[in-house]
């Protein structure tokens, strides 16, 4: 078994390099969506810590057991390193900037979550946003341009109402800039909030509604693939302990005229507990253009802590992702990369 699971991860690392294809894109300083993008997207009905956050609020999760307070910080040692090399690239100059001391503490800081008993209530900071102008696209592996003007930060709560049912809703501050003035960055307020239940054992239903403002509408578009005003349904079931197969439905019941109503899906296989092998696929509704994806969690921090500290969910400190976007015009091949660390 072993000799299996290392050649997979093998294969699995190399295939995007042996792929042709005409663009790479890295997002690879602040992110969180390694895993919910190597499972298509298909990530609405999936409980998981910082992962959920953009996909389900509800489906937040930390702790297997309840205390009755606790402080838990997830540390992004990348950001970090690449944050100390590029700081005058990163940040805007002159004077003091709510947003850069944000972006800062991000960097080092990416979450802090405090849990009450059963409600639960944190903070994301600096999640790198996809819909970046061309200017800002190279084949850097650990490029910050863009980053400043295109990034976000998530304040969220979560409440488990029983065994069986969570509610959850958060409040995300986005900073997104345009095609035709790439460096002028608009910032707006968008929210979400959304529902997840557990109807029999290894069965999961979560509902999400996602609301962008009007003038950053597209900034969840690139390979998320959620529009303003969106209902989003998702299902998943773990078919063994180490097995999970999800399914999304995108864009319900969304206001706009352009329907983007897609079907997503994902996989994920666990081999020796610490290895996670992942993979994903969706149609782009609007445009007839296929998506596929792959990727690799590695090292469950739940065995450097005792039970009563472990968390309700594989917690893969190191986590890859690869996307190949495959469309009439170009092929796009995204590389994410997440390294966090639970303290």
């Amino acid at each position: 078994m072993t000799q299996k699971a290392v050649g997979l991860i093998l294969i699995l690392l190399l295939i995007p390099y042996l792929v042709f294809c005409q663009n790479d894109r890295f997002i690879t300083i602040s992110n969180v969506k390694a895993r919910p993008l190597a499972m298509g997207g298909a990530f609405t009905s999936i409980e998981d810590d910082l992962a959920a956050i953009n996909y389900n609020p509800a489906a937040f999760n930390l702790y297997r057991a309840n205390k009755s307070h606790r402080i838990t910080f997830f540390l992004n040692p990348i950001g970090t390193v690449i944050g100390a090399i590029e700081n005058s690239n990163i940040y805007n100059s002159g004077g003091f900037n709510f947003d850069d001391f944000l972006l800062s503490l991000g960097l080092l800081v990416k979450s802090v979550f405090m849990s009450l008993n059963s409600f639960e209530v944190g903070f994301l900071l600096g999640e790198q946003g996809l819909n970046l102008p061309k200017l800002f696209l190279n084949e850097k592996v650990f490029e910050v341009s863009g980053f400043q003007q295109n990034h976000s930060h998530s304040v969220i709560g979560r409440l488990k109402l029983a065994d069986k049912v969570s509610l959850g809703g958060s409040a995300s501050l986005i900073y997104g800039s345009t095609i035709d003035d790439p460096f002028n960055t608009f910032s707006a307020l968008g929210v979400s909030y959304g529902i997840l239940l557990k109807p029999e054992r290894g069965l999961t239903i979560g509902v999400s509604f996602i609301n962008l403002p009007d003038s950053l509408h597209q900034f969840r578009m690139p390979l998320e693939r959620f529009v303003d005003e969106s209902v989003n349904i998702g299902v998943s079931y773990r078919l063994f302990s180490s097995t999970l197969f999800s399914l999304d439905v995108r864009n319900l019941g969304e206001e706009q005229q352009k329907v983007v109503r897609e079907f997503h899906f994902g996989i994920e296989q666990v081999f020796l507990s610490q290895i996670a092998i992942r993979a994903g696929f969706y149609f782009k509704k609007d445009k007839g253009d296929h998506v596929i994806s792959w990727g690799v969690g590695l090292l469950d921090g739940n065995i450097f802590v005792d039970p009563d500290n472990a968390l309700n969910h594989k917690n893969f400190y190191f986590n890859y992702s690869f996307v190949y976007e495959n469309t009439k015009l170009i092929d796009n091949r995204w590389h994410f990369l997440s390294l966090l660390i639970r303290i």
